[in-house]
């Protein structure tokens, strides 16, 4: 798949052994993730209880509470976005406009496709929503710590297409690369069958320089985030850019994916600088 997708027939040895492919990215979580603490990372709702203090929203359970306490949660709430505890690349999530919504039928709804995580919205600013304004387009950050230093070994921005909630890269979502030591995009953008994007097709936006707002307030967020699981290494974070209390985490990714922070057609290959970043 990896030979297929970064096109490593058309590359240098050197060039190839820059990849990381999945191999190797399983490889690095072996080494470098506790398994029994990658709980943390696994389930949605012990990743908000670990990291509450990053969230900066509201958010409940519904395994941990009655349907009473569920209508009281949607009382004064336009919409809420709800997420399956253990899906990932955006399967199940939804936003429910509340007003629309009778609350016990939402609630046997939601029971019913295992949704149990209920959130507010983050409202993105208007930055980040240039680039698609139906979903919330998140930073993506992978670190490594070592000891109490935390190295940022890739990154990258995910929007949505279209009308999606989601800017998942698994769902038609388009990424670019960043420049980490300048917090700008570096490359155009790309979905993950490498059709490339100098703007976003839908709003135009231009993508290959676009200045990621508050770069620094994010580097440290996920610096901060990546010392309060420390047997858990290597993680793959998602913050977005709220409109009124700036970067927030929305997930951590114990098993960061190999194919989203990598453009090796640009050699921008990651797997060397994350072996230099492993001690």
């Amino acid at each position: 798949m990896d030979y297929e997708t970064f096109e490593m027939y058309a590359m240098t040895a050197q060039e190839q052994a820059n990849v990381l492919t999945i191999g190797k990215n399983s490889e690095l979580v072996r080494r470098l993730n506790d398994r029994e603490k990658m709980v943390y990372f696994e389930d949605k709702a012990v990743f908000n209880q670990k990291f509450e203090k990053y969230l900066k929203r509201d958010w409940i359970c519904l395994k941990d509470c009655t349907f009473e306490d569920f209508s009281q949660f949607l009382q004064g709430r336009e919409k809420v976005i709800t997420k399956p505890l253990d899906l990932s690349c955006g399967k199940g999530v939804a936003v429910y406009y509340t007003a629309a919504q009778e609350p016990r039928a939402l609630y046997d709804r939601l029971m019913a496709d295992r949704a149990f995580l209920i959130e507010d919205v983050v409202v993105q600013c208007g930055a980040m929503a240039s680039l698609c304004p139906s979903s919330v387009n998140t930073v993506r950050l992978v670190t490594i710590l070592n000891g109490d230093e935390v190295s940022i070994v890739a990154g990258c921005v995910r929007m949505g297409r279209g009308e999606s909630v989601v800017d998942n890269f698994n769902h038609g979502g388009i990424a670019a690369n960043i420049d980490t030591s300048r917090g700008v995009l570096c490359t155009d953008g790309y979905d993950k069958y490498r059709a490339t994007y100098p703007v976003h097709p839908d709003t135009g936006t231009a993508i290959k320089g676009f200045v990621i707002p508050q770069w620094e307030e994010i580097k440290a967020l996920v610096t901060a985030g990546a010392r309060e699981v420390p047997e858990v290494r290597y993680v793959g974070w998602d913050v977005a850019v709220s409109r009124d209390d700036g970067p927030v985490f929305i997930e951590g990714n114990a098993f960061p994916g190999q194919d989203l922070t990598q453009y090796p057609k640009l050699n921008l290959g990651t797997y060397s600088v994350m072996q230099a970043a492993i001690k």
